[in-house]
């Protein structure tokens, strides 16, 4: 009997996982802003906390715009990111409307009031 080495066994190297696009930073970006922007500027048409949560919003939802804009540059580049891009869009330009709708309102109501029951007719 003639020994005979077992077969010889080639080993493979693990496979490498698939790399992740790379993430689109101002799609993010945007729907973060407009997400923060949208919670604060929600609290706009109610009196004078609205006067407060409008100014604090206005911002958020100015630069939600702005980096949802340069987001869907990206995503025409880079093929990731237009969905959070678009999201932080529709969310800017929503929480403006409510926070210019509610200014327009409350401003036209200061300004032309009416004296209701007011009158001070003796």
């Amino acid at each position: 009997m003639s020994y005979t080495p077992p077969p010889r066994v080639v080993y493979q190297p693990p496979a490498q996982p698939p790399v992740p696009p790379p993430a689109n930073g101002m799609a993010v970006t945007s729907l973060v802003l407009g997400i923060v922007g949208g919670l604060i500027g929600v609290w706009a048409p109610f009196p004078i906390f609205g006067i407060i949560a409008g100014a604090v919003a206005f911002l958020p939802a100015l630069l939600a715009i702005i980096f949802g804009h340069a987001g869907l540059r990206t995503a025409k580049r880079t093929g990731t990111g237009r969905g959070p891009a678009i999201t932080g869009l529709v969310l800017g330009y929503a929480t403006l409307a409510i926070i210019i709708a509610a200014t327009l309102f409350w401003g036209s109501v200061i300004a032309f009031g009416t004296d209701a029951g007011m009158s001070s007719s003796f």
